[in-house]
């Protein structure tokens, strides 16, 4: 969905979003054609939500480490397997029922991401932006059934959390995503502040967000049938610039022997002598 239209259909929902309307038609004074004033510029900062934001899943807290986390998300398959369990008799079938669960949590454990050195395969997915290399950046991905969370840790304290949705008609988290702004906007009390794409300042899709005393939440499409809720702690994001020391070295695509034998490089040349 374009960001237009995004707002117009927000406008229509009388959710008050209608004041971040890309494009007002206007009648030119005298006779001529309509024109159109320019976009309307984003708030210099997302709204403050009425009711505190809450972190997903139950359980987490700003900082835990990748330990502390895994903890928790052991927590929640014990809580998914419960039930199961109350079925099964034992003997073999619960044997293989707990070797299942463990691998579950294995997997958890085996999904950790760092960002060092090398690149990874996350830059070629919508992730990419949300990360930096050579920071003590890490990840964790849980993906269980219609869930995938990405949990983000600096220096091994926990700060970002990236819920993906998928959405479609009947879809509990909503069947579009205008419909998930809409959800949002109920459930925290106001509307959001709607950031149409930039790609100068990293940011590749429409996104509407909000903030709390302790968090940033920001809701990303993610297509037609597809969202994103990412929840971010808003100490670490004041503190982005010390604890992102190493900043990204750009690549002028020659490598530094070939540039060394040619006599090439990223460099403009100097203008030719007039003489």
């Amino acid at each position: 969905m374009k960001t237009r239209k995004l707002l117009g259909a927000v406008f229509a929902t009388g959710l008050g979003l209608a004041a971040l309307s890309t494009a007002t038609v206007v009648e030119a004074q005298g006779k001529g054609p309509k024109k159109q004033a320019p976009p309307a510029a984003p708030a210099a900062e997302p709204p403050i939500t009425k009711k505190p934001i809450v972190l997903i899943p139950a359980g987490i807290v700003w900082g835990m480490n990748h330990k502390q986390v895994a903890g928790v998300i052991d927590k929640l398959l014990d809580q998914a397997y419960k039930p199961i369990y109350q079925k099964t008799s034992p003997g073999v079938g619960m044997r293989a029922l707990e070797a299942e669960l463990a691998e579950e949590k294995s997997i958890f454990r085996r999904s950790l991401i760092t960002f060092g050195s090398l690149p990874t395969g996350i830059d070629a997915t919508p992730l990419k932006g949300e990360y930096t290399y050579l920071n003590k950046e890490s990840m964790l991905t849980f993906g269980r059934e219609s869930t995938k969370m990405h949990f983000f840790f600096i220096q091994d304290k926990l700060w970002k959390i990236i819920d993906e949705r998928k959405l479609g008609e009947g879809n509990p988290h909503g069947k579009d995503f205008l419909d998930v702004v809409i959800k949002l906007a109920a459930v925290y009390g106001t509307p959001g502040r709607v950031l149409p794409p930039d790609y100068d300042k990293g940011r590749n899709a429409t996104e509407v967000d909000w903030k709390d005393n302790a968090t940033h939440l920001r809701a990303i499409e993610r297509g037609e049938t597809a969202a994103a809720i990412v929840l971010e702690d808003n100490l670490t994001l004041g503190n982005l610039a010390t604890l992102r020391a190493n900043k990204p070295v750009e690549d002028s695509g020659i490598d530094p022997d070939v540039a060394a034998v040619t006599g090439r490089s990223d460099k403009a040349a100097p203008p030719p002598d007039k003489k």
